[in-house]
């Protein structure tokens, strides 16, 4: 019984394995995230359209260690910054940690979203959210492995 069901596996014509479905795969995924890319680019060029600059000044400032950091000689430091906007006090925890200590008191750039001033950003030229540029270089990778294979491929 075993056999006959090993026997009626194997291909009846010429096989060509998964090339084309690999390479097929491969570009419809580096398309989608170029497309992605793309988008995350233009929502992130109309959040900068749409926001606004303030200063904000540095009212605390949290101290982290890093994980592999054990004897605690490396701090990572993220300033709560307060801004104000239309009166109303905000205050905002930076995304990404410093490696130099900074000072309470200190003044630093904010770029807010005027309908959303908590959604804000505490430098001038960067964006809250998902950086477009790693989805454009996976996406180009990706594109150019299956470009690659199609031409070993032939």
């Amino acid at each position: 019984m075993f056999g006959i069901l090993l026997i009626s596996a194997r291909p009846t014509g010429e096989f060509h394995g998964s090339m084309p479905l690999f390479l097929g795969a491969f570009t419809v995924i580096s398309l989608v995230l170029i497309g992605f890319g793309i988008v995350l680019f233009k929502k992130r060029k109309e959040w900068i359209h749409n926001s606004k600059m303030t200063y904000g000044k540095i009212v605390e400032i949290s101290k982290r260690y890093s994980r592999d950091d054990h004897s605690g000689r490396f701090p990572i430091y993220f300033p709560i910054v307060s801004y104000y906007v239309n009166g109303l006090e905000f205050r905002r925890e930076a995304d990404k940690g410093l490696a130099k200590n900074c000072e309470i008191g200190q003044e630093i750039p904010v770029r807010y979203l005027s309908e959303n001033p908590y959604e804000a950003s505490l430098a001038e030229n960067t964006v809250p959210g998902l950086n477009p540029s790693i989805f454009f270089a996976m996406g180009l990778l990706m594109l150019a492995s299956a470009i690659i294979l199609l031409i070993m491929k032939s």
